[in-house]
């Protein structure tokens, strides 16, 4: 059967998790990308070729999938988590203990947050624990801006911090994994933000690790107004495989992929969200 939780902290976790997920927002995953097989039959009098069009991520590969934006909440981070997720029903085969998601040390130690986290199969952002994962043989997933990108969240704007974050790249690079960019679009209007005193708040963060953005959700609550999500999958960024599994790679080459992948979020983004413009920082 599913696991049960262990201890007290575990259960109460668990419990809390179950009790709100009812009130969160819809999500519709949206494949933005296909591949394309070529098969072909011969008989005694000619040749026949077909074409197959799909949309799907071959689950034998292994991805570092980088989720934006993080808003308030990173709402678009539950689907790799769940069972009968829009992604796992869009996707099969990539949902289970093969698909780790990583987050910030801090959250491992924050009480029943930890037990939240681990009941959803996180790991420690580290670079050491994404090496040992990736090494066997599992996917990642990110959510790349992390706590200064919640700072800039705002209803009716994109905005993800990734001009200088480029550590999931070199991940990627060091063992052949695909880079897959992920777009929730409407996760930043799910809460109503504030902008007083933000340029102390943002060197709050980046000097002492500490975010505090300004919100709150319906009901003046932090419960997400229900604004429905779509979850963008790009076309997964082959990555070269490396001479020496996880080796270090050249700063050129992960410029060279960081760039891409940068290219290919903006592409993807001004092709399926037309009501505001992504912005890179």
């Amino acid at each position: 059967g599913p696991p049960q939780p262990r201890y007290c902290l575990e259960r109460a976790a668990w419990a809390f998790a179950d009790s709100i997920w009812k009130y969160y927002p819809s999500v519709e995953c949206v494949p933005c990308f296909s591949s394309e097989t070529t098969t072909t039959s011969s008989n005694s009098t000619a040749a026949t070729t077909t074409t197959t069009t799909a949309t799907t991520l071959d689950p034998s590969r292994q991805y570092i999938f980088g989720v934006h934006p993080h808003g308030i909440h990173c709402i678009p981070l539950g689907q790799f988590t769940a069972k009968d997720s829009a992604f796992d029903k869009t996707f099969p085969g990539l949902y289970g203990p093969k698909l780790t998601g990583i987050c910030a040390t801090v959250i491992f130690k924050i009480p029943v947050v930890r037990e939240l986290f681990f009941h959803m199969g996180y790991v420690d952002a580290s670079r050491s624990v994404c090496c040992d994962a990736l090494s066997q043989g599992q996917s990642l997933f990110i959510c790349v801006g992390g706590e200064e990108e919640s700072l800039y969240s705002c209803p009716g704007q994109d905005i993800v911090v990734l001009q200088k974050r480029k550590g999931f790249v070199r991940l990627a690079l060091s063992y052949g994994a695909d880079l897959v960019p992920v777009f929730g679009v409407g996760n930043t209007d799910t809460y109503e933000t504030y902008s007083f005193a933000l340029s102390w708040r943002l060197w709050l963060q980046k000097k002492a690790g500490i975010a505090l953005p300004i919100f709150h959700g319906r009901w003046f609550t932090t419960l997400p107004y229900p604004v429905p999500i779509k979850l963008l999958v790009g076309k997964p960024i082959p990555t070269p495989t490396p001479k020496v599994l996880g080796a270090n790679p050249d700063d050129a080459l992960v410029d060279e992929y960081h760039a891409k992948y940068i290219e290919a979020l903006k592409d993807m983004h001004a092709k399926h969200v037309h009501d505001r413009t992504l912005i890179v920082r």
